[in-house]
């Protein structure tokens, strides 16, 4: 089929022009393949090249590391985090690991399960706040969703927001971020206590 359209490449001209009954016409560029597109052409105009772009061609893929917490105090559970991120960075999609949490903020002060093992998702719109060298500073707000209900969200769909810091320099070999998050519904079920952790995500750059 490549050595097909490498034959029609050379003998076939640029259509540029609509056909006599004024139908949009095909435009096939004499381009090498790799940098080949298609198009269409309306009457009088220039044709329009329309080339293939990968979907995901500035996308970046992280994986990592975390703990979570309430109150500035460890709840003892481990996040395991996977994110994507496109657009220069705007936009991010996140799947993510929890294990077991406990906590001793009740009235009590008894160690208690606050929640179960479970897997959650995030998508965020994220904004650059400042950027100074090689670091900069990010916050990210979206939404979220969590397989369990309990103490820390009486909901599956949560509010998230997130701040991080993101190190990036040529001469290291990845790019480091440290963020802080927290998702919780905003109070509109109770109990509302919130899930809140903190990841640290790698990326080794090509």
């Amino acid at each position: 089929m490549m050595t097909l359209l490498a034959m029609l490449m050379t003998i076939l001209p640029v259509v540029s022009h609509a056909d006599p009954v004024g139908n949009l016409a095909l435009v096939i560029s004499q381009q090498p393949l790799s940098e080949a597109g298609t198009g269409f052409a309306a009457p009088g105009r220039d044709p329009v090249i329309l080339n293939t772009v990968s979907a995901c061609d500035d996308c970046e893929f992280n994986l990592g590391v975390g703990g979570t917490y309430h109150s500035f105090e460890s709840t003892g559970g481990t996040v395991i985090p996977l994110t994507v991120s496109w657009d220069r960075g705007r936009w991010e999609f996140g799947a993510f690991h929890f294990s077991e949490q406990t906590s001793s903020d009740n009235e009590e002060k008894v160690e208690r399960l606050v929640a179960r093992p479970y897997w959650g998702a995030s998508l965020s719109r994220r904004f650059q706040l400042v950027e100074r060298g090689p670091w900069r500073a990010i916050f990210g707000f979206g939404v979220s969703y969590r397989t369990e209900q309990d103490v820390l969200s009486a909901t599956h769909w949560n509010f998230s927001s997130q701040f991080g810091l993101r190190f990036h320099s040529p001469q290291f070999p990845a790019t480091l971020e440290l963020s802080a998050r927290h998702w919780s519904n905003g109070g509109v079920r109770t109990p509302n206590r919130g899930q809140d952790f903190t990841i640290l995500t790698v990326r080794f750059d090509r």
